[in-house]
């Protein structure tokens, strides 16, 4: 079985982005822990919409049907990434102030 290496993980932010290419290592892992804090709040934030999916009648917006089931999928992921960027959990401020270095947040 194969070893992931996590230095070379599909992160949205890896040494080939350009955002990172003039950045020191701290400054680079900054950014990283900002990407995954913000992954995770939106992750949480799916979670939230699937539930309050399930209490609808029929449990889905756009119905039960395989196409229906499709774009309920994608809709409860694009709903949930738009909430976590404008809504202000606050989660990914809470992930980041515990992390070494990030006190100043």
């Amino acid at each position: 079985m194969d070893k992931i290496n996590l230095d070379k993980a599909a992160l949205p932010l890896t040494k080939a982005s350009p955002a990172l290419k003039n950045q020191t290592p701290s400054q680079k892992l900054s950014a990283q822990a900002e990407t995954a804090a913000q992954q995770f709040e939106t992750l949480m934030a799916l979670q939230l919409v699937k539930s309050m999916q399930s209490s609808l009648d029929g449990g889905s917006m756009l119905g039960g049907s395989v196409a229906g089931d499709a774009y309920n999928g994608l809709a409860e992921w694009e709903l949930a990434r738009v909430l976590a960027k404008s809504a202000h959990f606050g989660l990914k401020e809470q992930i980041l102030r515990q992390l070494p270095g990030e006190e100043e947040r």
